[in-house]
């Protein structure tokens, strides 16, 4: 997840106040005047019985949807683009009162964030010539910073944190150089470094202890699975997929198989093909492999037992939902918006102002709640988790209920309350702006970032 860095231009900004208030008053001359300055972005604290816990105001609201908040102990954490600057800004807040325990500036943009232990690790990144990125470990209690690594280069999509507290990256160094590199987050110390060969970034993903890359591995430039071990960086295994196979982002990992998307290319002309395959873990064969229609976008692990893949084709998109153990297709829904896994059965949005909740292993519809009777449409945006893209998100899982971030009628915002059992609305509490970024659980209850730039 690289930001796009945002700023602030007086000039711009009085053009556009310009354009925009053009025809307000018709036969007056116009002076440059900007706009008044949008309201403060909040944070809040909303319990799943949808009461407002606390509501606290931040900086000037930022371009584009923000990082998701972290709770990292008694402190939740709030990130967001500062407007002023080519920077981000963290926040902590007490947990219990939203009271501010500290803020920090940083010069770079928030490229990911991650919790371990006491600490939260943040990836700072510039963009355009600043290649170089920062790892930095914060003290969430004080946000003071405990250690600092300067990436020899940029880091690039497609990072993985480790059970036992790494950080998997791909480093693209200023020499040119594409290193796989495992990051200590407590203490800030690498690992171990390993040159990779590649064309293009490749998906690397963790688990049974070990960082998966799909690419080439220490030189070699076929297309292949390598496993090494994540304390170590020892190979322990490396598998040469088949011929044509080019593999792309994600590379996801769970219940002892790694999950790889790919496209086939043709021998001797024709049309290429997009290829999933489920590969295990402990020896890198491959155990089953799929051929989806239409285009392949994406490919979410939904929960255990669950795996959901998005096509687009000439009749639409679609998501088809998956055994991950043997590639078996269960059900598929037409819908552009991806299914959210609960304890009740998979939620999925077959349109902009509706959600149902289906079984998970026949896709039979439960229920279909209608978001309207005094709502507008579900208020969408488009998440960005881990270096990868998730799709809009329309729905939150919090305890018996699915949280949506909605607009009432008068043109006010609010997050709703759906019972999960039956999809009756129960409750709904008024927010004071546009979610900005992906809900968040905290202890009890949501935490909530509101503000989103124009």
């Amino acid at each position: 997840m690289i930001p796009v860095h945002r700023a602030c231009s007086v000039v711009l900004a009085c053009a556009f106040a310009v354009g925009g208030l053009a025809g307000c008053s018709s036969g007056q001359s116009w002076v440059c005047a900007c706009p008044k300055a949008a309201g403060p972005a909040y944070a809040l604290d909303v319990t799943t019985a949808g009461r407002v816990r606390w509501q606290v105001p931040l900086g000037p609201p930022a371009s584009g949807l923000q990082l998701p908040p972290l709770t990292v102990g008694a402190v939740a954490v709030f990130a967001q683009g500062d407007v002023l600057s080519q920077g981000d800004v963290l926040y902590g807040l007490r947990l219990a009162d939203g009271h501010r325990l500290w803020s920090r500036a940083f010069t770079q943009g928030i490229a990911g964030l991650w919790r371990w232990q006491n600490l939260l690790v943040v990836l700072g990144q510039g963009g355009g010539h600043q290649r170089q990125s920062v790892l930095t470990g914060l003290d969430a209690s004080t946000g003071q910073a405990r250690w600092t690594l300067r990436v020899g280069g940029s880091v690039a999509d497609g990072f993985s944190q480790t059970a036992d507290g790494g950080l998997a990256v791909n480093v693209d160094r200023e020499d040119g150089v594409l290193e796989l590199e495992v990051v200590d987050l407590s203490s800030g110390r690498v690992r171990w470094t390993r040159p990779v060969d590649s064309d293009a970034i490749p998906p690397v993903a963790v688990g049974g202890g070990a960082v998966l890359f799909a690419g080439g591995a220490d030189g070699d430039s076929n297309s292949s699975l390598t496993s090494y071990d994540d304390r170590t960086g020892q190979v322990r295994w490396t598998e040469p997929l088949e011929p044509g196979i080019d593999t792309l982002p994600p590379l996801q990992a769970s219940d002892g198989l790694a999950y790889l998307t790919a496209e086939v290319l043709p021998a001797a002309g024709g049309q290429v093909t997009p290829a999933v395959l489920g590969i295990s873990v402990a020896d890198g064969r491959v155990r089953w492999r799929v051929a989806p229609d239409g285009l392949l976008e994406t490919l979410r692990l939904e929960a255990p037992g669950l795996m959901s893949i998005a096509t687009s084709a000439y009749s639409g998109p679609s998501q088809d939902e998956l055994d991950p153990a043997t590639g078996r297709v269960r059900w598929q829904v037409m819908s552009p918006y991806p299914p959210i896994a609960t304890p009740a059965g998979v939620v999925t949005a077959p349109g902009p102002d509706q959600v149902s909740m289906r079984d998970a292993l026949t896709g039979q519809i439960q229920w279909t709640a209608r978001v309207n009777g005094g709502w507008l449409p579900i208020d969408v945006g488009q998440v960005y988790a881990g270096g990868q893209d998730a799709g809009p998100f329309t729905v939150f899982p919090a305890g018996p209920f699915l949280v949506v971030p909605a607009a009432g009628p008068d043109g006010s915002h609010v997050l709703a309350a759906l019972r999960m059992s039956d999809g009756h609305r129960a409750w709904q509490v008024t927010i004071p702006a546009p979610v900005g970024a992906p809900l968040s659980a905290a202890p009890g209850g949501i935490l909530v970032y509101t503000g989103r730039a124009a």
